[in-house]
């Protein structure tokens, strides 16, 4: 792919805020989410939309997208890769390309695509005046809510945000959402570790290299709302594989402390 030619348009210094929003077949959801986000932007916001889907899908998408956004006063990237490479490849490569394309942003914020995360909490994101490296918004802090979860879901979630920070000695109570905020120095700190986890694991694989590199995390509450367009693409295999991803993080804990 010619990222040079993605990016050639983008107003490049003054890009401040980046929101990457990785994607897989969310036809559906995505531009609804676009339409919602984009009058609430300025010129220093950037957009970059990691897409998965096949490029029909794809095609179409980009098109949508476009069309709700077009109003603006943001930016918008719209990148397609072809296949599924996972949710921490394409965060990957929003972090690589915004050190390439924007070497002095301020945030990089990642956020879903199905509408589970709500627009003034993304706002809020990526607005919060306190300074800290990593920035998670929360589903399990005092005032955070969680809407139309299943049981079974939220329990398995709970499950996994207690058993995780144990496990890795992370000091949070949500490390398994993805609407989260670095700043520059971090996303440096990131990049300068080889990748391990190419799904949903990478947002277990991140926080701990925070941790270890010593660096600040906050928490803040945030409204979780169950997607209600289009269809889940978490499957067994990518379950599986997560559970298997931090075991390998435990493994391997001790080499991300020694940098």
């Amino acid at each position: 792919m010619n990222f040079d030619a993605k990016f050639k348009l983008v107003k490049r210094a003054s890009v401040k805020n980046i929101i990457a929003i990785p994607s897989y077949n969310e036809i559906d959801a995505l531009p609804v989410l676009i339409s919602n986000i984009s009058l609430k932007l300025s010129s220093e916001d950037l957009i970059i939309v990691l897409d998965d889907s096949d490029y029909l899908v794809s095609k179409k998408l980009e098109d949508s997208v476009k069309m709700n956004f077009k109003n603006s006063k943001g930016q918008l990237v719209f990148l397609n890769f072809g296949k599924k490479n996972g949710r921490g490849a394409a965060v990957r490569k929003g972090m690589e390309l915004s050190r390439i394309y924007f070497p002095n942003f301020k945030y990089f914020i990642e956020c879903d695509a199905d509408e589970s995360h709500q627009v003034a909490d993304i706002l809020k994101i990526k607005n919060y005046s306190e300074d800290s490296d990593m920035l998670i918004g929360s589903r399990y802090l005092r005032d955070s809510l969680i809407v139309n979860w299943p049981l079974l879901r939220r329990i398995f979630s709970k499950i996994l945000n207690l058993l995780i920070p144990f496990l890795l000695n992370i000091n949070v109570t949500d490390i398994t959402n993805g609407l989260r905020r670095y700043n520059n120095k971090s996303v440096n700190y990131i990049l300068n570790f080889k990748q391990l986890n190419f799904g949903f694991t990478y947002l277990s694989e991140t926080a701990l290299i925070i941790t270890a590199m010593n660096l600040k995390i906050l928490e803040i509450p945030i409204i979780f709302v169950n997607r209600n367009r289009g269809n889940s693409t978490v499957g067994l295999k990518e379950i599986y594989s997560s559970i298997q991803g931090v075991f390998f993080l435990l493994i391997k804990k001790q080499k991300f402390y020694e940098g």
